[in-house]
């Protein structure tokens, strides 16, 4: 099996595993609180940052998009409009059932594949394939799960780092 596939893939699968287990602990204490997940959907660490809903959002993004940049595998769009927790977890399903359909074999010889892409609208980076996983696509994905997971606490959702941990330790 592909090293490529083994430390993106099941990294994927796993975080987006602990990101739907967290969405259902503040489903529930919105419930138990009394008060519409909207209000969490919608929430922010800060002013200037983007909302919980954008960063289910991005991290989806960035394990789907790291089959089709470093694999080749069919961009699976995805409209960028859910608001809902309901529509949050779809979201997430659905990105876990895309990247479980990918062969592992797809990811063999991608070490040293040129991605170029653009980060804005005035920049562009170049990497090689296990520099693209390495250095951007995980650091990014860890990045916005664990934004989502700040604002939630921030929000006063009892989790814990076992919450977070969780998911990627099932696999040991």
């Amino acid at each position: 099996m592909s090293a490529l596939y083994t430390y993106s893939v099941p990294v994927f699968i796993n975080g987006l595993t602990m990101l739907s287990t967290i969405l259902k602990t503040a489903e529930e204490y919105a419930e138990e609180k009394k008060f519409s997940t909207s209000v969490l959907a919608e929430s922010r660490l800060i002013a200037d940052m983007k909302p919980l809903s954008y960063q289910v959002q991005r991290a989806s993004d960035t394990a789907k998009n790291t089959l089709v940049r470093v694999a080749g595998t069919e961009p699976v769009p995805m409209a960028d409009t859910e608001t809902t927790f309901e529509e949050l977890q779809e979201r997430i399903a659905r990105t876990i059932e895309v990247l479980k359909s990918v062969d592992a074999a797809v990811f063999a010889g991608k070490e040293d594949k040129v991605i170029e892409m653009k980060l804005g609208p005035q920049q562009e980076l170049t990497f090689k394939g296990e520099a693209y996983i390495t250095t951007f696509a995980l650091p990014n994905f860890f990045f916005h799960i664990q934004t989502a997971y700040a604002i939630l606490r921030k929000e006063g959702v009892p989790l814990g780092k076992a919450n977070y941990l969780g998911p990627f330790m099932a696999s040991n």
